[in-house]
């Protein structure tokens, strides 16, 4: 049996085999609510729906003069881009950024929010938004990254100013590799081991291309340049200057199971049997 089968989850039927042709299969056995069949999940979504309420993603927003939180960046983007969702796609490279992207930008259609999931691969979200908008030029592109996870790939930029790709990056700047950075200061005691950043101007960067360069570094300015950046035609980078330390939750640490997942300030509370047959059942 693959060793991913049972690694975290004991799988309760386990389906070996290409994932294509096995979902392929599957879906037929798929029946909607409407049909007469159909499993009623009206407890299990309750269930869900209480959870939501009750450990909601949270975070204390900066205040004048303090640094802003990644988090009120894309809450910004998301209000921006309201009304015109259906025309945005959004990449992600990897890291603390990915998974606010995933909490705080409210996508509603599919084939619109491209990551590379749990596989890892820093550098992706440029590289990615230049194949979304070659292959939709009529959408809106926007990279959400990171600085440590762009570095990896920016020099593409420069593919997209020779090609006239217009995509965005909107850049989530706390000059570490924001993700071991948070496993380094909540497990073990803040012992940096490269992490920091020695980030380059990156409006320069991208002035230097032949691209558009913008910064935003405090509350007061972030809608205008948000503004500006949505509405710029030319391939774009957004360095957002953001809080050094917030961490994103919830993580789970090594060797824990789900049902101990870290929340930040807010706690588990639930009986362990109240996770039978989910994903989150020790």
């Amino acid at each position: 049996m693959p060793k991913q089968i049972n690694k975290v989850v004991p799988a309760d039927i386990a389906i070996e085999g290409d994932a294509a042709a096995n979902v392929a299969y599957l879906l037929p056995l798929i029946r909607s609510s409407e049909h007469k069949d159909s499993v009623d999940r009206t407890q299990w979504n309750s269930t869900l729906a209480g959870w939501k309420k009750k450990y909601p993603f949270t975070y204390k927003p900066a205040g004048p003069g303090e640094p802003l939180k990644p988090q009120q960046i894309i809450e910004e983007l998301n209000r921006q881009a309201e009304h015109i969702k259906e025309n945005v796609i959004i990449s992600t490279g990897v890291g603390q950024h990915q998974m606010w992207a995933a909490q705080y930008f409210r996508w509603r259609h599919p084939r619109s929010f491209v990551s590379s999931g749990g596989l890892g691969t820093m550098g992706f979200g440029l590289p990615a938004a230049i194949g979304a908008k070659v292959g939709a030029p009529e959408k809106i592109v926007i990279d959400i990254d990171g600085d440590a996870s762009l570095s990896m790939t920016a020099m593409e930029l420069m593919t997209a100013r020779q090609f006239d790709i217009g995509v965005k990056v909107l850049l989530l700047n706390n000059d570490f590799q924001g993700m071991v950075k948070q496993w380094q200061d909540l497990l073990y005691d803040k012992r940096y081991s490269g992490t920091a950043m020695r980030n380059p101007d990156f409006v320069k960067f991208a002035e230097s291309l032949g691209c558009v360069g913008l910064q935003v570094r405090t509350v007061e300015e972030l809608p205008e340049v948000m503004s500006k950046f949505l509405a710029t035609k030319e391939p774009v980078i957004l360095d957002a200057i953001v809080e050094k330390h917030e961490h994103v939750f919830p993580m789970v640490p090594a060797g824990k199971g789900l049902h101990e997942m870290e929340l930040g300030e807010l706690k588990i509370n639930e009986p362990h049997h109240k996770f039978s047959n989910s994903f989150m059942a020790p």
